[in-house]
């Protein structure tokens, strides 16, 4: 009886052991997936890495000698889902063991196959779909990207290339996720001293229906869409039928979180605008009559700088600015790079530094690097910097104490004079490591502009912590510096 049970046993042992041996020499590939640090929108890498998550990842192999069972008629050696459960390394939902080859070369891409904070998969979304031939993602129904629809970051790799014989052995390969979608929200400030009534903001003409493809055919897969058009986004309306006070002259006011909307050409932006409905409430509680107004984002500068758009995996924020006598609005791109620390905003880690230039901290320089020159004391106490020649170069400068790097932001106002300056770049990236907490950024006369009027350009400094953007005007630009190009 024992020697029967002995043999029973090893069978078992047996068949166990052939279930799990590989059928090709070699330890397991595995995947450590990332979202790329250069380009961010809803999800950053810390949401990517949420229990669940799962990506399709597909390993296209060539050049192989050998033979996998599994791989059948086609041309992918893994086809299958990872999924995140707590480690570097996401684990495949099969449980198969995909043995690293000894020849040929594999191809690597993937795509977010399952978001687990929305419930919501690739194909539930957005009816997409995968020709293995072609090597080819679509979503061929036209899709509608709106405030209603489901916020499906929707992320994917491009191709990584590994041939067999250069494999590290103990590395896991790189899958480095980027954003189909880019990102918008509207936030509102009232400098005008009058009770601001908002009923409702809309956004028109905006290519928000379309169908796209994804091909990975290289390390930069390429993007198209079709069948554009456009619907209207309400991107806000009042809940009370008086509208919205906005009243605070220093609150930033966010009115929408940010929403997923479908990437837009400089050309494809022509004829989109956001038009606002208000009402002005006055000193003697006068209400106006309903008003309306609308912005042609086209118009707005940091578009017409780059000339690319609203690019995939940007967040693109548009503040309403209530003036005395004028609505304008700002446009400002916000590339979401990865930050070790968030800003932790109090004196003692952010804060001018003392004794720089006088009692302030903005300084505008009359040249650019090490030869420019600051500004004399006349400049200073009038807090004007004037343009002597239309080829003057004027550096903002300023400096910031922080934890680690971090993200900082100039605006430029009124919109009417920002088309006769080019400020580059409108913001950046801090990093008291390698430069001191030292932050320049240049402004210039257009050259393809020559006012009429004397045009002047008021800066707001602004940083970015805790997930948002805030005023950081009362410690940095505390002069509120203007500068003056007169008319030629």
């Amino acid at each position: 009886m024992r020697r029967r049970t002995a043999y029973l046993l090893l069978a078992l042992l047996t068949v166990f052991s052939c279930e799990k041996k590989p059928e090709v020499a070699g330890e397991s590939i595995s995947f450590s997936p990332q979202e790329a640090p250069v380009t961010r929108a809803l999800m950053d890498d810390n949401a990517l890495k949420t229990n669940g998550n799962k990506l399709h990842v597909l390993d296209a192999l060539s050049g192989f000698t050998g033979s996998a069972s599994w791989m059948g008629d086609g041309p992918y050696y893994i086809d299958e889902e990872i999924v995140y459960s707590g480690s570097p390394i996401w684990d495949y939902t099969s449980d198969r063991l995909y043995p690293w080859t000894t020849d040929g070369t594999h191809e690597f891409f993937s795509w977010l196959s399952y978001d687990s904070g929305l419930d919501l998969t690739d194909s539930g979304f957005c009816g997409a779909t995968f020709a293995p031939a072609t090597r080819t993602l679509s979503i061929p129904t036209p899709l509608e990207m709106n405030t209603s629809t489901p916020q499906y970051d929707f992320m994917y790799s491009g191709v990584n290339t590994i041939a067999a014989a250069d494999h590290v052995p103990g590395t896991s390969v790189d899958l480095q996720l980027q954003h189909l979608f880019t990102a918008l929200n509207l936030t509102v400030k009232n400098t005008s001293h009058n009770t601001i009534l908002l009923k409702t903001v809309t956004l028109t003409g905006m290519k928000n229906k379309r169908s796209a493809s994804i091909a990975f055919t290289s390390a930069n897969p390429t993007v198209t869409t079709s069948n554009i058009s456009s619907t209207d986004v309400v991107l806000y309306t009042s809940a009370d039928p008086a509208g919205q006070e906005f009243v605070d002259t220093t609150l930033v006011k966010n009115l929408t979180s940010f929403i997923l909307m479908w990437p837009q050409t400089y050309v494809e932006l022509s004829g989109a605008q956001i038009t606002v409905e208000y009402n002005i409430v006055d000193s003697h509680d006068v209400v106006s009559d309903d008003l309306t107004a609308s912005i042609i984002l086209d118009n707005q500068q940091i578009f017409k700088q780059n000339s690319t758009g609203m690019a995939a995996g940007t967040k693109y924020s548009f503040m309403l600015q209530f003036k005395q006598s004028t609505m304008e609005i700002i446009t400002t791109a916000l590339p979401w790079e990865y930050e070790e620390y968030d800003w932790d905003y109090s004196d003692h880690s952010i804060a001018a530094r003392s004794g720089t230039f006088k009692d302030g901290v903005l300084a505008f320089y009359r040249g650019t690097g090490d030869s420019a020159v600051p500004p004399t004391t006349d400049e200073w106490s009038a807090k004007t910097m004037r343009f002597n020649t239309r080829n003057d170069v004027f550096t903002g400068r300023f400096y910031i104490e922080a934890p680690s790097s971090g993200r900082w932001q100039v605006m430029a106002s009124p919109f009417t004079a920002t088309d006769y300056f080019i400020i580059e770049p409108t913001s950046g990236e801090i990093d008291v490591m390698t430069d001191d907490g030292k932050t320049e950024f240049t402004v210039r006369a257009n050259p393809a502009r020559v006012p009429s009027s004397t045009q002047t350009l008021y800066f707001s400094v602004s940083i970015y912590f805790n997930g948002e953007w805030h005023d950081a005007n009362s410690e940095f630009n505390r002069k509120n510096i203007k500068l003056v190009l007169d008319a030629n």
